[in-house]
């Protein structure tokens, strides 16, 4: 390969396409293509090769396999030899091969880096926490959209956003290292970025908050009524966005922390995320506070959802009442639809107790009912 003369130059888009085909080759059903494709790989300087690899994991122009083999090979490299490899690259290289070990970004393989790499990780902590602060820094790359609250459709995430692949790879990391390396590494970042004027970066902080969770479980635990009573806050935070993070990461933690979640906060998470759904201000704050409901219910004991019921009922009814009439009114449907997803959580929960309500609700839901029978036939 011509780039293996240049360690310093940049790759040609012909290099890059040499080298992918050489990782195809590297994997060819052919014992003479492999083994010839085994040693030139071989004979690439270790500068170049970490370059080449770096870029293939990353490229969308490489196929599925080209970037699998590229990011097995680049965990083999820096996990057999790091101490020789790593010190002798470039400082943006080294820059580079510190996010991929932890991201592994859009890469969708058993063998991602991040996840097989964990004992080197654990042992050069120090990368880690370098690379953190890039994580974040990725979570706050959002766009201001306009058309965001009045959509009436939840928008599929952007996979390819540097917010979601950030998103994604801060719950891997966390998942992979424990947190007991994670959440030092993290806590004064979220909480610095909770505290700023931005509304990009307290998105940005609660969504890592909701990230964490799992990977943490255990080391958040003594943190967990603080961190629960500054996430309710953020639901009255002036921007609808910030708003509807704060109703994501309850919900994730709902999930992550269930059923103590349910049983130490059913008091003050079931009233709130209520009365964000009161809300009429932002249909799509009202869908993320109910999907949020609905979660916090799936592992709510019984005997605690009950207490709540009489209440429930009339706001969930008043609600419903209102959003049909929007439904009539302007054809908007979404926070409509996870509302009744909502009133079917509980009613599938607390079981037999829900029947004396059925004749509360029956009215609205055969209205609505009737309004989708004269869409479909219309």
């Amino acid at each position: 390969m011509a780039a293996t003369a240049s360690a310093g130059v940049p790759a040609t888009v012909s290099e890059k396409q040499e080298f992918y085909q050489l990782l195809k080759n590297l994997i060819n059903p052919s014992c003479m293509v492999r083994r010839q494709a085994e040693e030139i790989y071989e004979n690439i300087p270790g500068l170049c090769k970490t370059t080449f690899l770096l870029d293939a994991v990353r490229s969308r122009r490489a196929g599925y396999e080209v970037r699998q083999m590229a990011a097995a090979l680049l965990r083999r490299l820096l996990s057999s030899g790091f101490e020789e490899v790593y010190p002798n690259l470039p400082a943006d290289v080294q820059r580079d091969v510190k996010i991929e070990l932890i991201l592994a970004v859009k890469l969708e393989t058993h063998a991602s880096l991040s996840e097989t790499a964990t004992p080197m990780l654990k042992k050069h902590t120090n990368i880690i926490a370098q690379a953190v602060p890039h994580i974040l820094a990725m979570m706050v790359d959002l766009q201001d959209d306009e058309d965001w609250v009045n959509a009436d459709e939840m928008e599929e995430d952007d996979f390819d956003s540097n917010a979601v692949a950030a998103e994604s790879a801060l719950d891997r990391l966390a998942c992979g290292l424990g947190g007991k390396v994670v959440l030092p590494m993290t806590k004064e970042h979220i909480m610095q970025m909770l505290q700023s004027p931005d509304w990009k970066y307290r998105h940005a902080g609660l969504m890592a908050l909701s990230a964490i969770g799992e990977g943490c479980h255990q080391q958040m635990e003594s943190i967990l009524d603080e961190t629960v009573n500054s996430v309710l806050l953020f639901l009255q935070d002036p921007h609808p966005r910030v708003r509807a993070a704060a109703c994501t990461t309850l919900g994730q933690m709902a999930t992550d922390f269930a059923p103590n979640f349910q049983k130490k906060f059913h008091e003050t998470v079931i009233a709130a995320l209520l009365r964000t759904m009161e809300n009429q201000g932002n249909q799509r704050v009202q869908s993320h506070a109910a999907s949020a409901l609905i979660i916090f219910i799936e592992d709510c004991p019984k005997s605690l959802l009950v207490l709540y019921l009489d209440s429930m009922v009339k706001n969930l009814h008043s609600i419903l009442v209102i959003k049909l009439q929007e439904l009539i009114r302007n054809g908007t449907k979404l926070a409509l639809e996870q509302l009744v997803t909502t009133i079917a959580s509980v009613a599938d929960t607390i079981e037999e107790i829900f029947v004396p309500y059925y004749d509360i609700f029956m009215p609205s839901l055969k209205q609505l009912n009737k309004r989708k029978i004269c869409s479909y036939r219309a």
